[in-house]
C-alpha cells in the first residue's frame, strides 16, 4: 500500500510508492492515456506484467509503457534508415540503367564532344572568307561576323552547362530554343 500522503501548504500531495500498488484496467488505462485493448496488448507483447484479479502493479505498468515507447522510437528510427538506405540504393540502380541505356551521359564528355565539334567547325569556317572573296574589307566583316557568331554560341554553351549542372533548364526561362 502507499503511504499516506503529505500535504504541504500548496496543497499538493506527495506520494512515496511502495511498489505494491495496484491499478484496475481502467485506471491503468486512464493514466497511460491508451485504451484497455492496448493495454491488454502491451501485457501479450511483455512489456507489462499480466493482471491479476483485473489489476496492474502501478510501477510495473509505467515502466513497462515507457519502455514500448523506447522500443517503438528504435524501431522507427531504423525504419526510417533503412528506408534513406534503400532509396538511395534504388537511385544508384536508376542511374546506372539511365546510363546503360544511354539516357544518361557524362556532362565532361558531352563538354567534349561539343568543343570538339566547335572546334572543327571554327576552323572549317575560317577558311571561307578568304576563299568567298580577295577584297580585304569584306573578308575582314566576314570574319567579324563569323567570331560573333562563336563567341555567342559559346556563351550559350557554357550557360546551358551551368543550367544542366544545376537542374535547370538548359534553354533558359523563356522556354525557348534559338537553334
Amino acid at each position: 500500500m502507499a503511504k499516506k500522503a503529505t500535504t504541504s501548504s500548496t496543497s499538493s500531495a506527495i506520494i512515496d510508492l511502495t511498489g505494491e500498488e495496484m491499478l484496475s484496467t481502467s485506471g491503468a488505462s486512464s493514466l497511460l492515456g491508451i485504451t484497455s485493448q492496448w493495454l491488454r496488448q502491451l501485457s501479450a507483447n511483455g512489456y507489462i506484467p499480466v493482471a491479476i484479479k483485473g489489476k496492474y502493479p502501478l510501477v510495473a505498468v509505467v515502466q513497462g509503457y515507457v519502455r514500448s515507447l523506447k522500443d517503438e522510437e528504435r524501431r522507427s528510427s531504423k525504419a526510417a534508415a533503412d528506408s534513406g538506405l534503400k532509396a538511395a540504393r534504388q537511385r544508384e540502380v536508376e542511374l546506372r540503367i539511365g546510363k546503360e541505356e544511354g539516357r544518361l551521359v557524362d556532362m565532361e564528355d558531352v563538354e567534349a564532344v561539343v568543343s570538339n565539334v566547335f572546334a572543327t567547325l571554327r576552323a572549317e569556317l575560317t577558311g571561307i572568307p578568304a576563299a568567298v572573296t580577295r577584297d580585304v574589307k569584306l573578308r575582314a566583316e566576314i570574319e567579324k561576323g563569323l567570331n560573333g557568331a562563336f563567341a555567342r554560341s559559346q556563351g550559350k554553351f557554357r550557360e546551358a552547362g551551368e543550367a544542366l549542372r544545376s537542374g535547370s533548364d538548359p534553354f533558359g526561362a523563356d522556354g525557348e530554343n534559338d537553334s
